[in-house]
């Protein structure tokens, strides 16, 4: 009987612990995050060979992206 009550003991002394694990990960989710993909395209190595092959289609993706990227920054 005795060696139940420690073990219910030990646990309860977990649940504090688990519930502020719980609330710093719920936390850490509302953590803003800049979206910058147009830039981090436009430094890739592969990016003016890219442009220069498709100038048109390269700059309508990049405003694409840009236009996608602020829509999703407003609604936060």
């Amino acid at each position: 009987m005795r060696l139940i009550c420690l073990e219910n003991k030990k646990h309860s002394s977990d649940v504090p612990k688990r519930m502020l694990l719980l609330m710093l990960l719920l936390i850490s989710g509302c953590v803003s995050v800049k979206l910058e993909n147009s830039e981090r395209l436009m430094r890739h190595p592969g990016f003016p060979v890219a442009a220069q092959a498709a100038p048109e289609f390269t700059r309508e993706a990049l405003k694409t992206i840009n236009s996608l990227e602020y829509e999703i920054e407003r609604r936060r």
